[in-house]
């Protein structure tokens, strides 16, 4: 089942703009969603959350991946595609030669679950190096 196929595109962004508002509020954190402030991310979970720590962060995981999803968006075109039942997590969509899908709430629940090797930086890498072989 898929817990966001009633979100719509206005409900991911304005969940990411809460979230630029939390960092800064508790963590200082001043995210402009560019790729750039990814690495600010990373330090944070560093810093603050052990991995195996998913199933106890459930709500800022989605509040994260949000963010990283609008950081694509507005780097690359897209959109947030939610209402596939086919999937158990909102896409971002870029549509070109070829639509191409990315999961950023998964990606961000499996930073948070095994750590580092799952990194957020290495996450955009991946998508960029993708869109750039389309």
């Amino acid at each position: 089942m898929n817990l966001f196929s009633h979100w719509t595109p206005g409900d991911f962004s304005r969940e990411a703009a809460e979230f630029c508002a939390l960092a800064q509020e508790s963590y200082g954190l001043d995210l402009d969603y560019s790729p750039d402030t990814l690495k600010q991310l990373e330090d944070l979970l560093r810093e603050k959350f052990n991995p195996g720590s998913a199933d106890d962060n459930a709500a800022l995981i989605v509040s994260i991946g949000c963010y990283v999803g609008e950081v694509i968006i507005r780097s690359h075109g897209g959109g947030w595609r939610a209402d596939e039942e086919l999937f158990h997590s909102p896409a971002v969509v870029i549509e070109g030669k070829l639509q191409t899908r990315t999961f950023p709430l998964s990606r961000v629940w499996r930073r948070f679950e095994y750590g580092e090797e799952q990194s957020l930086v290495s996450y955009y890498g991946e998508v960029r190096r993708t869109l750039a072989q389309l």
